[in-house]
């Protein structure tokens, strides 16, 4: 018994010496992990695991254990923002709002400031027939120039403006007609009838006048305003003419349609594309609309939507440009710009046409700050001069016409749209191989008489350095006068500094 008793009190002993080694041994071992950095444990815990048996649990208490993900509260975990994930919120930011850039703008603007001249010479031109097609009736109507002359103006600008820009209608509506009839050309204008004598006593102080250029009548496009600055004929038609260049506009801001606003949805602007081109939008808006290149100040020229340069629109392939985004979105000219807010694009447009030659609006305010008609004129038209012009055979053996004859000649002859070559210029054709919209010679040059007025008349535009930034104009007048009709300033715009920066029944001349 006493023996047996002797070897418990050994085995009991045993194994309290087994513990110390235990508790020594992890004693140390937990020393070693404290100078790692990885567990920090109080010097006391040491201590107590060194000299009691109560060791062992004091270890076991301070071992970590890894949770299980159900022991987690995930509504308080959140995930650390990441380099990607600042960049999609970014993204989010960016794209809360934006405005399409515009590309430079090369263009070179003039400044006209031609002297008043005494010029009442007139004739009746109520002999000549010419044949329009009418856009207020839809029909092609073969009508005296007199007659035809008082509804043009009247449908263009109405009987409520200064004399002087009626006056400067009334040229132009008939050096209009005459160009296009030299061509065999039948133009598209709105012949409002019930105009009131104010118009007839202004055709009649000006009938048979015409704007020349280098002895020949002029195109004399118009439309209700520009932006500012005219628009040169080779950026909207593809065609150049010497006199029909970028000019300064100064009052096309009293417009009503200057500034208008539309907007449309992500959606409806997802839709116009896929309802009336080939185009599918991808997510990304900001890549939508891209201006290319721009031309007078707000002219927008070339661009590309969502990437596509080109599109299917109606049965042909077209170069997309500002005037493809007119007529898609129903604007009022390709002068705009568009800015994105919310998910809703707005488009502001400015102006009303296609901004070549004759602003109606800014002849309205030239008129009434004192402008004088022929002023008016030649400060739109670049380098010109008006004359008397001889009487239009043609149109003259038109009005003896029989209906049959009268048929034949209209079934023979081209209607033209100004406004719709403007939009046509979006198509892979070159126009400038069309010989009917590079020929400019009338039917008729002027007289000697006419002539001599050129000496007088004709004078050099001023060039105009305007930075459109800032929304100023800071112009140079030279006031110089050139006294040759046959200027050519060509070369003079190589050296002009760039710019950076109506009526709504208009036909469709003034469109």
């Amino acid at each position: 018994m006493e023996s047996e008793t002797k070897k418990k009190l050994t085995s009991a002993g045993a194994m309290l010496a087994c513990f110390a080694v235990i508790a020594t041994t992890g004693a140390t071992a937990l020393g070693d992990k404290r100078g790692s950095g990885e567990h920090n444990v109080s010097a006391g815990v040491e201590a107590l695991a060194a000299d009691t048996a109560t060791a062992y649990e004091t270890v076991q208490f301070i071992n970590f254990r890894k949770a299980g993900i159900d022991e987690y509260d995930m509504v308080v975990v959140s995930k650390a923002p990441t380099e990607e994930t600042k960049s999609e919120e970014e993204v989010e930011k960016k794209i809360e709002s934006f405005s399409m850039e515009l590309p430079a703008d090369d263009t070179k603007v003039y400044d006209p400031q031609p002297e008043r001249t005494s010029f009442n010479a007139t004739r009746s031109v109520v002999d000549e027939y010419y044949t329009v097609y009418d856009i207020i009736s839809g029909e092609t109507v073969t009508m005296n120039a007199h007659e035809m002359l008082c509804r043009i103006v009247y449908n263009e600008i109405g009987a409520s403006w200064d004399e002087d820009a009626i006056k400067a209608q009334t040229v132009a509506a008939y050096s209009y007609l005459r160009f296009n009839d030299s061509l065999g050309l039948i133009p598209t204008v709105g012949l409002k009838p019930g105009y009131p004598t104010k118009i007839e006593n202004c055709v009649n102080a000006v009938e048979g006048q015409c704007v020349y250029y280098n002895g020949n009548i002029i195109n004399a496009v118009y439309s209700a305003s520009s932006v500012g600055y005219s628009a040169e004929s080779e950026n909207v038609w593809g065609v150049y003419y010497p006199y029909l260049r970028a000019v300064v506009s100064a009052y096309d801001e009293n417009d009503p349609n200057y500034g208008l606003v539309s907007e449309f949805t992500e959606q409806e602007v997802r839709d116009i594309f896929a309802e009336k081109t080939d185009i599918e939008l991808s997510d990304d808006v900001e890549n939508w609309f891209k201006a290319e290149s721009r031309y007078s100040g707000k002219y927008i020229g070339k661009m590309t939507v969502d990437g596509h340069s080109t599109c299917q629109l109606g049965d042909s392939d077209v170069t997309i440009t500002g005037s493809t985004i007119k007529k898609l979105f129903g604007l009022k000219s390709n002068a705009f710009t568009i800015d994105y807010k919310d998910g809703v694009f707005k488009f502001t447009s400015y102006g009303y046409g296609h901004g070549v030659g004759m602003s109606q609006w800014g002849a309205c305010f030239y008129a009434a700050n004192g402008y004088t008609y022929d002023q008016i004129l030649k400060h739109y038209y670049v380098n010109t001069y008006l004359g008397l012009s001889d009487v239009n055979q043609k149109a003259v053996e038109r009005g003896e016409m029989t209906k049959e004859e009268l048929e034949e000649e209209i079934e023979n002859s081209q209607i033209t749209d100004d406004s719709q070559l403007a939009e046509n210029t979006e198509t892979e054709s070159d126009l400038s191989n069309d010989d009917t919209l590079h020929t400019s010679q009338p039917d008729k040059a002027p007289t000697d008489e006419d002539d001599s007025l050129a000496d007088n008349e004709a004078s050099v535009s001023d060039e105009v350095t305007d930075p459109v930034a800032d929304g100023s104009q800071t112009t140079d007048k030279n006031d110089t006068e050139d006294n040759s009709s046959s200027a050519d300033i060509t070369d003079a715009a190589d050296a002009v500094t760039p710019p950076q920066s109506g009526k709504d029944d208009s036909s469709s001349a003034a469109e």
